[in-house]
């Protein structure tokens, strides 16, 4: 109960195979697709294969709108365009899924932050089922979370080999401001 995110990062951990598949519980991904995406994982070299449910089976203005503007945004952000983050069927190599760091809720944006420490994505067209039992958690409310996290990822990606750009930029507007104020004060203090 510590989010999907914390739950893939135990499984993850707790995996010993050289290749680790991850798939939501609601029985709307296809686990037929599973040695697809291991195919594809091997032979096309990559160390992560995504899942895009292209024939997605949810309604189309609660869900499958919202989605595609998620995903053309994340992949703006990030520089790493999917046509489906959401998707939670992958396949990955374990030694790239186990260096990628997970925290939060950014379970969707794995590929992103993989990387980070130079892992390769791939995509494959996967099955996706009408949803038959249970309710889904993602609503449009959940939004403004995921705005936030592709904020925090976007940042991450374009300042993680050089974190003291961000803080660097930061204090040289301060300075600009201190700087302002200081002229200001001091002419309010000489006088005209």
């Amino acid at each position: 109960n510590f989010c999907q995110t914390a739950a893939m990062a135990c499984g993850i951990e707790a995996a010993r195979g050289e290749v680790i598949v991850t798939m939501d519980g609601d029985l709307q991904n296809d686990p037929a697709d599973i040695p697809r995406l291991v195919e594809r994982l091997e032979q096309g070299g990559y160390d992560i294969v995504c899942g895009w449910r292209f024939r997605r089976q949810d309604r189309l203005l609660s869900r499958r709108i919202p989605s595609m503007i998620a995903n053309r945004l994340i992949g703006w952000l990030t520089g790493v365009a999917l046509h489906d983050y959401g998707c939670s069927l992958k396949a990955y190599r374990a030694e790239a899924i186990k260096r990628t760091p997970l925290y939060a809720e950014l379970h969707r944006f794995i590929p992103a932050m993989a990387t980070l420490t130079g892992a390769s994505i791939g995509e494959l067209k996967v099955n996706h089922r009408p949803r038959r039992f249970g309710r889904t958690k993602y609503t449009i409310a959940r939004t403004w979370r995921v705005a936030l996290d592709m904020v925090t990822v976007s940042l991450l990606i374009k300042f993680a080999s050089k974190p003291l750009r961000i803080f660097g930029a930061a204090a040289l507007a301060a300075l600009a401001v201190a700087t302002a104020c200081l002229v200001r004060s001091w002419q309010w203090y000489v006088g005209p």
